[in-house]
């Protein structure tokens, strides 16, 4: 690569809390969607950077573990990094898909702190789907999740997936799929892939999406912007 100091950030945590309550006799918090799923797209990017041709730029897959116990893993890294935070051009760290499959939309958990977003907008339209905002800012992901230690080190970061409008569902019901998800399955044993009923195709497209935009930004020497109303926001 021509600019092996500047890299470029996939992140997805690996880890899970381990056992919980049990649901049907089975006490193991399986971790499919969370984060299991993760790390496939994380998989299927890096296979995309292997296949095609060598970016300008380094890539990094970081899997972190802790972020459960208050995003150790992550918190660590940036502490001793790999790369110097001022060349970590951008993260695209991603948490908890579900499996509804494939979206019209993009949804930002955490919008409007850096140009990633119009960066994203634009591989959005690639695959005909539209930026949307997170519609339950309350439950933390923003905070709770790996970007949070870049963003304070001074990196933007981006973590969106498809998540409000699945194709085959609609608006309305994809809401009520996801506050089902997040009453019965996150954080229980009952967070299990089962298949024939869950679709991946979805986490499969993000993966193109994300592969894209990475791969566009690693041959660029573009280093993303703040926008100066972010509290992150720092001179880059």
């Amino acid at each position: 690569s021509k600019y092996p100091d500047e890299v470029i950030v996939y992140s997805g945590h690996w880890d899970h809390l381990g056992f919980g309550k049990p649901v049907n006799g089975d006490s193991i918090i399986h971790g499919a969607s969370d984060n299991a799923s993760a790390i496939a797209w994380m998989f299927a990017i890096a296979q995309g950077f292997k296949k095609g041709p060598a970016p300008e730029r380094s890539i990094l897959f970081l899997s972190p573990t802790a972020e459960e116990a208050g995003l150790l893993g992550s918190s660590y890294y940036v502490q001793h990094p790999s790369f110097e935070m001022k060349k970590t051009v951008a993260v695209f760290n991603t948490d908890v898909f579900v499996f509804l499959g494939r979206f019209k939309d993009v949804t930002i958990t955490g919008p409007g702190h850096s140009e990633l977003d119009g960066m994203l907008r634009e591989a959005a339209a690639t695959q005909g789907r539209y930026l949307a905002d997170d519609p339950t800012p309350d439950n933390g992901m923003f905070y709770r999740s790996d970007q949070q230690p870049f963003l304070k080190a001074g990196v933007p970061a981006l973590f969106a997936k498809g998540y409000v409008e699945a194709i085959d569902l609609g608006k309305e019901k994809t809401a009520i799929a996801n506050a089902e998800y997040w009453k019965t399955v996150y954080h229980k044993p009952t967070d299990r892939f089962i298949p024939g009923i869950h679709k991946v195709d979805g986490v499969y497209e993000d993966a193109i999406l994300f592969y894209r935009l990475g791969y566009k930004l690693a041959n660029s020497r573009t280093f993303p912007k703040w926008m100066k109303s972010s509290e992150f926001y720092v001179e880059r």
